[in-house]
C-alpha cells in the first residue's frame, strides 16, 4: 500500500533519465567522417610534396583519378616549369632537383599509358627533361680553362644522355641528344684535345 503524500509536497512521476545515446549530437558522426577524409587527403598531399599551388590539384588528382597518366604528365610538366624558374633565378641545385623530379613523374606517367600516343608523349617529355638536366650539368661541370673541370658531373651528364639515346625518339630529340653527347664528350677530353676533332 502506497504511503500518503505529505502535505506541501507533490509526488513526481518517475521519469527515465536520458542515456548516452540520447544525448549524442547528430553532427558528430558526420564531422568524424569529414575529419577522417581530410586527414587522408592531408597525408597524400604531404607525400606528394607539391612545389606550387597548381601542383596541389594535380596531387589530389593522382590520388583519386582513375586515369593515372594525365595527372602525372601534368605534374611532370609543372616540375619542368619549376626547374626553368629556378634555373633563371640562378639556383642550379634547385633546378637539378626539379628536373630529377620531372624525370621521375614522366617515367611514372609512361608506366600508366593506354595507347601509343601517350607513350610517345611521356617518352619525349622524359627525354627532353633528361637533356635539359644534362645541359645544366654540363654548364655547371665545365670550368674556365685555368680550372679543372668537374669530370664526375660531366660523366653523369654523359651517362644520362646515353640513356636517352637508347630509347626510340623523334628525330629532333635524337639529334639534340647526339649533339649534346658530342659536346660533353669533347669537354671531358684532356687539355687541348678538347678542340681537336676525332
Amino acid at each position: 500500500m502506497d504511503a500518503p503524500a505529505l502535505p506541501g509536497t507533490t509526488q513526481l512521476a518517475a521519469t527515465r533519465s536520458p542515456g548516452p545515446r540520447d544525448r549524442r549530437d547528430p553532427w558528430v558522426a558526420g564531422g568524424l567522417v569529414v575529419l577522417g577524409v581530410m586527414t587522408v587527403l592531408a597525408i597524400l598531399l604531404y607525400r606528394a610534396s607539391p612545389q606550387t599551388a597548381g601542383e596541389v590539384g594535380s596531387a589530389a588528382l593522382v590520388a583519386v583519378a582513375p586515369d593515372a597518366f594525365t595527372p602525372r604528365i601534368s605534374r611532370a610538366r609543372e616540375r619542368v616549369s619549376a626547374a626553368q624558374r629556378a634555373r633563371a633565378a640562378g639556383d642550379t641545385a634547385g633546378a637539378l632537383a626539379r628536373y630529377a623530379e620531372a624525370e621521375e613523374e614522366a617515367l611514372t606517367a609512361r608506366q600508366h599509358t593506354t595507347d601509343t600516343t601517350q607513350t610517345r608523349t611521356a617518352t619525349e617529355l622524359w627525354a627532353s627533361t633528361v637533356l635539359d638536366r644534362a645541359e645544366l650539368m654540363l654548364a655547371s661541370g665545365a670550368r674556365p680553362w685555368y680550372q679543372a673541370d668537374n669530370n664526375q658531373v660531366l660523366a653523369e651528364a654523359l651517362a644520362s644522355v646515353r640513356r636517352v639515346q637508347a630509347v626510340p625518339l623523334a628525330a629532333p630529340t635524337r639529334a639534340r641528344a647526339e649533339s649534346l653527347a658530342g659536346r660533353i664528350d669533347r669537354r671531358m677530353r684532356a687539355g687541348p684535345l678538347e678542340w681537336i676533332p676525332r
